[in-house]
């Protein structure tokens, strides 16, 4: 009797170490089976979002800086000698530019017309239009003009220009200073002889 209680303690005993060891050896492919799904989600979740500011940067729209129109740049300057054929510097004169502030020239035109012809050709230095003056570069371009008719008054050189600033402030400090000063630049007339006014009849 106490033969057959012992063989059935055994076979309980081993029977339990055989069930641990099942238990044991199933749980760790367990653990390695819940690991790799988790660290995929974590690692295509860390991706994607990278990209996104990129996209946003590029998207942005761009800014338009403030700016008006003047009618007459605030020039200064004269030219070189009166004659027939004559050649005015043309400088920023009367005001200040702020830093971001651009001015552009444009076109050149006399007033009053009918006594000089714009002439380009006469003058060595670059033309005006297109010239931009900053508050670091303000060099000098140059308007030629040839006296085509009797006078006695000055002509005045007028270049219209664009201005674009870095501030709207900035815009109306320079369009009232600029507005006040105009331009300087003149042709004064001579006498004309009779080969010199030749060229204009016909």
């Amino acid at each position: 009797m106490r033969t057959a209680m012992a063989t059935l303690v055994a076979a309980i005993v081993m029977v339990a170490v055989g069930c641990g060891g099942q238990s044991s050896g199933g749980s760790s492919p367990g653990d390695a089976g819940t690991t790799p799904p988790d660290g995929s989600v974590t690692t295509t979740s860390t991706d994607e979002p990278a990209p996104e500011p990129t996209d946003a940067e590029s998207s942005q729209p761009e800014q338009r800086k403030p700016g008006f129109e003047l009618a007459t740049a605030p020039a200064g300057g004269n030219a070189d000698d009166a004659g027939v054929e004559q050649c005015a510097s043309v400088s920023l004169t009367g005001v200040d530019l702020a830093e971001g502030t651009t001015v552009t020239l444009g076109a050149v035109h006399l007033e009053p017309d009918g006594i000089f012809q714009l002439d380009q050709g006469i003058c060595e230095g670059r033309s005006c239009p297109e010239v931009q003056w900053t508050k670091d570069s303000r060099d000098s371009c140059y308007v030629g003009a040839r006296q085509v008719a009797a006078g006695s008054d000055p002509v005045k050189v007028v270049v219209a220009a664009v201005v674009t600033c870095a501030s709207e402030d900035d815009c109306q400090t320079l369009k009232g200073a600029a507005e006040k000063v105009g331009s300087s630049v003149a042709f004064v007339p001579g006498e004309l002889t009779s080969t010199s006014e030749t060229p204009t009849g016909g």
